[in-house]
């Protein structure tokens, strides 16, 4: 959810800095429309079974690993896309985590309580339609991976990965070097193979 918050605020930004988002179009990416639809159809089947699925299942585990490792191959193909680099960094450290803590993202209680003030799960739970399960920091495996950043948005409050951190981060310069402020005129040579644009 985070990351929907980050890239609407970023084309917002990006607009608002009159980034010519024509530059998108001239990218050349590579793994063809299958590879794509076969990520967004795991990943659709990864949030049906978030959603719907109480607990932790091997099947929710063999389709998180499916649909991150489907990802990230398509990320390994279009590594001359910026961001493309940033974003696998995120997914990396995302999925190392929850994989170690069965397949959920941990968050600690207090953590848990301070994005919902209004709600009460038990510890080693995984609250209802989400991808958190809520575990001491004591018995998480690699805490510092996990969502441990407390933000204070005007709407809500909420807690971020490091990972998520970086999956912003390559959003941002997918939009900002992919983008041209209008009027310029698009690099050519080896930033147009790249598919960077001023």
């Amino acid at each position: 959810m985070i990351l929907a918050y980050a890239l609407i605020l970023l084309i917002v930004l990006a607009l608002l800095l009159g980034r010519d988002f024509n530059g998108l179009a001239r990218i050349s990416y590579r793994g063809g429309w299958k590879l794509a639809a076969i990520v967004a159809g795991l990943f659709v089947l990864q949030a049906g079974l978030i959603l719907y699925v109480s607990g932790q299942t091997m099947l929710q585990m063999g389709v998180l690993i499916l649909s991150q490792v489907a990802l990230s191959w398509l990320l390994v193909l279009n590594r001359h896309v910026p961001g493309a680099k940033l974003f696998a960094v995120g997914i990396v450290l995302n999925v190392a985590v929850m994989v170690a803590n069965g397949g959920w993202m941990p968050v600690t209680p207090e953590t848990y309580r301070f994005v919902h003030p209004d709600r009460t799960v038990a510890d080693y739970s995984r609250p209802p339609a989400s991808k958190n399960i809520v575990l001491p920091r004591s018995e998480t495996r690699l805490w510092l991976l996990s969502d441990i950043v407390r933000i204070s948005l005007p709407w809500r409050q909420t807690a971020i990965s490091v990972g998520d951190v970086f999956l912003v981060g390559g959003a941002a310069q997918f939009i900002f070097q992919s983008t041209s402020r209008k009027g310029q005129k698009t690099v050519k040579g080896s930033d147009a193979e790249e598919g960077v644009s001023t």
